[in-house]
C-alpha cells in the first residue's frame, strides 16, 4: 500500500545545521525591556547602571560584563539601580555582594521592587550592602 505521504523515522531524519541557541539566550532575546543599561557619565566619577525587567541565570551575562567593565575603567563610584527589576534570583544576589566586595563605593539605588527587597532581606544581604533610596541620593553619598 502506497501511502501519499512519506514517514520518516528517528534514523533517517536530518540533522540540524548550526547552533541552536540555548534556552537562556533564547529567553534573553525575548523579553523586552530586560538587561542593563549604562547612563551617561555626569564627570563626578560615577558608573551608573540601570538593571530591567526579569533578572535570572540566563539573562545575567551582561550584568556580568557590565561589573567586569566597571572594575576595569576603575570607577571612583559604582551604582546599581533596581528600580526596574521585576524578577531576580539568587543570581542577583551573588553578583551584588561580589561586587561589593571588588568595587569601590558600591552602592544599590532604589527604590527596591518588593520583591528584590525581600530577596535581599531574606538572603542577609541587605545588611551587607549599601542601599540608597535613588541615584541621586547615591550621587551624593
Amino acid at each position: 500500500m502506497r501511502f501519499p505521504f512519506r514517514f520518516r523515522s528517528p534514523r533517517t531524519a536530518r540533522p540540524r545545521r548550526g547552533r541552536r541557541p540555548t534556552y537562556g539566550s533564547w529567553l534573553a532575546g525575548t523579553l523586552s525591556g530586560t538587561g542593563v543599561t549604562q547612563l551617561a557619565d555626569r564627570g563626578d566619577g560615577a558608573l551608573v547602571l540601570v538593571l530591567a525587567g526579569e533578572l535570572d541565570s540566563g539573562t545575567m551575562a551582561s550584568f556580568r560584563r557590565a561589573l567586569g567593565d566597571a572594575r576595569a575603567a576603575r570607577a571612583t563610584r559604582t551604582i546599581i539601580d533596581v528600580s526596574r527589576v521585576v524578577y531576580a534570583d539568587s543570581c542577583l544576589i551573588r553578583l551584588l555582594v561580589q561586587a561589593h566586595h571588588r568595587l569601590p563605593r558600591f552602592m544599590v539605588a532604589g527604590p527596591l521592587p518588593p520583591q528584590v527587597h525581600r530577596l535581599l532581606e531574606l538572603s542577609g544581604a541587605a545588611a551587607i550592602l549599601r542601599i540608597t533610596p535613588g541615584i541621586e541620593a547615591a550621587r551624593r553619598a
